[in-house]
C-alpha cells in the first residue's frame, strides 16, 4: 500500500492490515498494532482517532487504488472483450500485490460502522459498475451473451479475487499463466470463445 501520509502513518497502516488479516478486526488489539508498528501504544492516537478509523482508511485506500488504476489500465481500450481480458488481469495481479490491503477489505467489511460502510459500499458499487458496464457493452457489441451482467460481474470478481486467497508468491505458478486461464475461462462463459 502506497497513501500519501506520513511515513509512520504508512507504516501502521501497512502493520494493521498485516495484523487485521491474521488476527481479524475484532480480535486485534491497538496494543499489538503499535508494538508491530515501533511505536508507543498511545501514539496510534496522534494519527488516528480508533482501530475502527484505521480499519477504513485501508479499505478506502485500496478501493480508490481499484477505482482509478482499473479506469486507466482500460482507457484506450475500444473492444468490450479485450476490455474484460485486461480488466480481469488487473483485479487478479492487484489482489496478489496488495493481498492484506485487499483481503481485509474484502472480509472485514463486516467490521465497519455504519458510516464508513455507506462509503466503502458505494466505492464497491462503483468498481463493480466498471465491469458491468464492460459486460453491458459486449452484449450491445453482440460480442458477449449474458442474461444478467450484474451476476455476471460478481461471479468474475469473486472469481477472480479469489486467486489471491490460495496464491503463493513463490509457487511454481506464475502469475501471468494464472490470469490467463482466468482469462480464457471467462471469456469462454461470456462469449463462448477464447480471445
Amino acid at each position: 500500500m502506497t497513501v500519501n501520509k506520513s511515513p509512520r502513518k504508512h507504516i501502521i497502516l501497512k502493520e494493521a492490515a498485516s495484523l487485521f488479516r491474521e488476527k481479524g478486526f475484532m480480535a486485534s488489539t491497538l496494543r499489538e498494532l503499535a508494538k508491530r508498528s515501533g511505536v508507543q501504544g498511545g501514539s496510534i492516537y496522534h494519527h488516528f482517532s480508533s482501530k475502527q478509523e484505521i480499519l477504513y482508511q485501508i479499505m478506502d485506500y485500496t478501493m480508490t487504488s481499484l477505482i482509478y488504476k482499473l479506469d486507466a489500465e482500460i482507457k484506450d481500450i475500444k473492444d468490450p472483450l479485450k476490455k474484460l481480458r485486461k480488466a480481469i488481469k488487473f483485479h487478479i495481479e492487484y489482489h496478489v500485490t496488495d493481498t492484506d490491503e485487499t483481503f481485509v477489505t474484502d472480509t472485514e467489511i463486516r467490521s465497519l460502522d455504519n458510516e464508513n460502510l455507506e462509503k466503502i459500499q458505494e466505492k464497491r458499487s462503483v468498481y463493480e459498475g466498471k465491469f458491468i458496464k464492460i459486460l453491458n457493452n459486449g452484449n450491445s457489441a453482440k460480442t458477449m451473451a449474458i442474461s444478467n451482467t450484474k451476476i455476471a460481474a460478481m461471479a468474475i470478481l469473486q472469481m477472480c479475487t479469489g486467486v489471491s486467497y490460495w496464491y503463493k508468491k513463490d509457487s511454481h505458478l506464475k502469475i501471468d499463466d494464472i490470469t490467463e486461464q482466468y482469462v480464457n475461462f471467462i471469456c469462454w462463459g461470456v462469449a463462448g470463445k477464447s480471445i
